[in-house]
């Protein structure tokens, strides 16, 4: 079994008229972006940085997972025609690696997220990042065996054969390189990395993965500070949903409470710990 599901959900007129009206995804994004003010959430990360150094990759990822965590009817994949819940929050972590013929993305999975804290994720991310870099993932190793020889015209069957195969029948080939349930609930890529203030990051349509978030580069910005505008820290969070899966009234509430936690951690401790 590629996922373990609680069960099949009930859907609601629209649910079933928006995954009749969309196939993988063509385009069901919904996009939203954030500019929040980044001063109180680098502090934090300053003062807790322990064996390994937190960084916003950890922070949002931390703080994503608590909000699938608290709010269960986002965590779930779609398969045929139906959403099915999720039992764990599981976050993908886009990485950039070096190859013989360039730069390259590849990635990995934070297994249950929402469990663990925010030190641990680091020390997690760290060691992960490490072996794909180094080239000492196991599973990235076999998946670029198969797919570098391909000519790009086959990819195309290859990869809607893999998407049915593991998420149509719910089947894991591990085989071939891609571990089980390989993107999970939400992915998670810091383009602030490359230089970059924001950017909407697309659907991959071979994942059924509803949620990508970007972090964007923290950058001075003037900002309200009760009467007065001022200059400050500021970071541009981007997401893009699947209008398949959720609609404003379903991720306006999980934009709210990760608002509310981004802008002050030190109001909401358990989250990170």
């Amino acid at each position: 079994m590629n996922i373990e599901f609680k069960g099949k959900q009930a859907l609601t007129s629209y649910r079933k008229i928006a995954i009749a009206a969309w196939r993988q995804p063509r385009d069901p994004s919904i996009y939203v972006i954030l500019d929040l003010p980044a001063e109180k959430a680098l502090q934090f990360l300053k003062n807790g940085a322990e064996e390994n150094a937190m960084t916003l990759t950890h922070y949002v990822t931390k703080i994503i997972a608590h909000c699938l965590q608290q709010y269960p009817h986002l965590n779930h994949v779609l398969r045929r025609g139906n959403l099915y819940q999720r039992k764990e929050v599981d976050i993908f972590i886009s990485t950039l690696i070096k190859t013989p013929k360039g730069n390259d993305l590849s990635g990995y999975v934070i297994r249950q997220a929402d469990k663990k804290p925010i030190g641990e994720i680091a020390g997690i991310m760290k060691n992960r990042t490490r072996d794909l870099r180094n080239n000492q993932d196991e599973n990235n190793r076999i998946l670029q065996k198969v797919v570098n020889p391909t000519p790009s015209l086959f990819m195309r069957p290859l990869l809607w054969m893999q998407e049915f195969i593991e998420y149509s029948l719910n089947i894991s080939i591990p085989k071939l390189g891609l571990a089980k349930d390989r993107f999970g609930s939400a992915m998670i890529t810091n383009i602030g990395a490359l230089g970059i203030e924001n950017a909407f990051i697309p659907l991959s349509p071979y994942s059924r993965c509803p949620f990508i978030i970007g972090i964007g580069k923290v950058r001075k910005a003037p900002m309200v500070d009760g009467d007065r505008v001022v200059a400050g820290e500021m970071v541009s969070i981007t997401f893009t949903a699947d209008h398949r899966h959720v609609d404003g009234a379903h991720v306006s509430h999980m934009i709210r409470r990760f608002k509310k936690i981004f802008a002050d951690p030190e109001k909401f401790p358990k989250v990170f710990n």
